[in-house]
């Protein structure tokens, strides 16, 4: 690969750029190139900007976030361990970024965020212990705020249970990360039939289980691993 690009837009170690074939965003631990600037992009040899990919626009994803987002997410995930971490960081900038056209995006709301998503991974025995203690109404007041933010996200949504899934409802398509997985779901409904396929990182041993309860709701349920042809899952 070797194409030339606009920066669009810079921010932190985040850089957004344009080429001939969509839009990348990019991390470097160098300081990023300005606003305006042209730059090559290449995977090969040596060059006076060295960074990493963490999204392409059409093929990871159909519309990239402002690199802010990009930033603020990976603050909020910080710490914890997911597989396909970076693509996650772009979901929840995708979501902050819809809420943000609706509301401000405030520390309150960073630090309320950053707690749910810390209550998934817990450092040890001792943290598990007192979390059982927390009281009714303080998981009550962490669910609610969750929804609200769902509400105000659009196009986009963020469930934090078990793991994190991150919806696209105009696409009726959905991600879910794992500590040591990554699903990507696509559901179809009609008139007639509802269907869900799920693609896979690597097979899970339950995955029998999941099929069984998928089933409950969809009339076809397809399992595979996961695959890529020019952007496309296959």
């Amino acid at each position: 690969m070797k194409i030339f690009g606009l920066v669009v837009e810079s921010y932190g170690k985040y850089v957004k750029v344009k080429t001939s074939d969509g839009e990348y965003i990019i991390k470097s631990g160098k300081k990023a190139p300005k606003e305006g600037a042209k730059i090559e992009l290449k995977d090969f040899g040596v060059g006076d900007y060295v960074a990493k990919v963490l999204a392409k626009k059409p093929y990871n994803f159909r519309e990239l976030p402002s690199v802010r987002f990009v930033q603020v997410a990976e603050e909020l995930v910080e710490g914890l361990d997911f597989s396909s971490k970076e693509r996650l960081i772009v979901a929840i900038a995708l979501f902050l970024e819809e809420i943000s056209k609706r509301r401000e995006i405030d520390r309150s709301i960073l630090q309320r965020l950053k707690r749910a998503l810390r209550k998934l991974q817990t450092a040890d025995a001792a943290q598990q212990s007192m979390e059982k203690k927390e009281s009714d109404s303080d998981r009550q007041e962490l669910e609610n705020f969750l929804n609200y933010l769902n509400i105000l996200s659009g196009k986009y949504g963020l469930i934090i249970n078990e793991g994190i899934v991150f919806l696209d409802r105009e696409t009726g398509t959905f991600e879910v990360f794992l500590k040591d997985n990554r699903i990507y779901g696509v559901t179809q409904q009609n008139s007639l039939s509802s269907s869900v396929t799920l693609y896979f990182e690597k097979i899970p041993e339950n995955v029998t289980e999941l099929e069984k309860r998928l089933r409950n709701n969809f009339n076809v349920v397809s399992i595979k691993l996961e695959a890529m042809r020019d952007g496309t899952y296959v």
